[in-house]
């Protein structure tokens, strides 16, 4: 039994010949599929894609995502100080720890805020916060220049033409090392001082120590344009000699820049600071445009006209706070005097009311005076 037992499994697990050898191309035929798989990859290499396009979609996307959370962060900003700031209330704010210990630290550094453009510079503030908070931002000024007069000389006027006068010539007149250096130093750069009023555009010449000095600087107050245009006449170009005349409140880009000397780069410059403004209502206010001196202004002048009845005012009743504290005219302090005053008395019945603030100065009443109005069905004449 056991040996018929046993045969059977042996023929059982026996093969022939033919199985055999398909057995054998089996078993090469598994070896060589692990080697080519093995191998594979050393052959044929996968293609990497490489959108560039796509990448600059992902990127531009990322960054309006971060755009827009600086923006949310900020959601309810409040008038503030940033020389005395609290850390707690900066994080009120809406500003992220980060930022607030940049600010500390370069507060603890001694570093100061002396204008809007100061807090900007802050590492770490981006663009699209500052445009944010930058109405918002209160430069404590008295207490700025408490801390000049402290470690300031007087000055003591004497006559000079700051187009040459010396060092020594200036340290005696009061002016500071830094003062004296940014003047020499816009000399070398090839600057010109024309009339007194460029004195005031070196940087760190405060606007009080400016009028202490006016009527010592050797310079007109004025420049005849007539004379400027006459001797620039020359090297003008044959199609500006036939100006255009451009009415600036209404004019667009391509309009301003068929005023002489002015292109597209300082078009915009007027635009935007006209738009602020809420138009023009005198073209000496183009003076005002950060990069456009007298030298400039004096080229176009007189292809300048202006439409007062254009000016956007602002309603001294119904305008809000915030509004009024946009317009470069008005500072924070200003605006609340302006508010504390309507609160006291009442609504305003006419513009000329503004006197009665205590800060309100005659140059800056008649600055502000185009721009406001408290003019209703009953008051039309009561605006000046």
């Amino acid at each position: 039994m056991s040996s018929n037992f046993f045969n059977q499994i042996k023929n059982y697990f026996s093969f022939s010949k033919s199985q055999q050898a398909g057995l054998i191309i089996m078993f090469v035929l598994i070896i060589l599929i692990m080697l080519a798989n093995l191998l594979f990859p050393y052959f044929i290499k996968e293609d990497l894609v490489n959108d560039d396009e796509f990448k600059r979609e992902i990127e531009a996307y990322r960054k309006a995502i971060v755009q827009q959370e600086e923006v949310d962060a900020i959601s309810d900003p409040f008038p503030f100080d940033p020389n005395s700031i609290s850390f707690a209330k900066m994080l009120e704010l809406g500003l992220t720890e980060y930022q607030a210990k940049m600010i500390d630290k370069y507060r603890n550094a001694g570093g100061k805020f002396y204008d809007k453009e100061d807090f900007r510079k802050i590492y770490s503030i981006t663009d699209r916060e500052y445009e944010v908070l930058e109405p918002y931002i209160v430069i404590s000024k008295p207490e700025i220049v408490r801390t000049e007069k402290k470690v300031k000389q007087q000055l003591l006027p004497k006559p000079f033409n700051p187009n040459d006068a010396d060092s020594v010539l200036l340290s005696e007149i009061g002016l500071d090392s830094r003062q004296i250096s940014n003047i020499i130093n816009y000399r070398k750069a090839g600057g010109v001082f024309k009339i007194k009023s460029d004195f005031n555009k070196i940087y760190n010449i405060a606007d009080a120590d400016y009028e202490k000095l006016q009527k010592y600087i050797l310079l007109p107050s004025v420049i005849d344009s007539s004379e400027i245009i006459e001797k620039t006449r020359g090297d003008m170009p044959a199609k500006v000699k036939q100006r255009d005349i451009v009415e600036i409140n209404s004019a667009d880009t391509t309009e301003l820049t068929k005023l002489y000397g002015i292109g597209p780069y300082y078009a915009k410059k007027i635009i935007v600071y006209r738009d602020r403004l809420g138009g023009f209502y005198d073209k000496s206010q183009l003076l005002e445009v950060f990069g456009i001196d007298s030298m400039r202004y004096f080229k176009f002048e007189n292809q300048v006209v202006v439409d007062k009845g254009v000016i956007k005012k602002l309603n001294l009743n119904t305008a809000l706070f915030n509004e009024i504290l946009k317009h470069p005219y008005f500072e924070y302090y200003m605006v609340k005097e302006i508010f504390n005053l309507k609160d006291a008395k009442g609504d305003f019945t006419a513009v000329s009311e503004l006197r009665q603030i205590d800060l309100m100065y005659d140059e800056l009443y008649d600055k502000i005076r185009p721009y406001v109005t408290v003019e209703n069905k009953t008051q039309s004449k009561l605006n000046e």
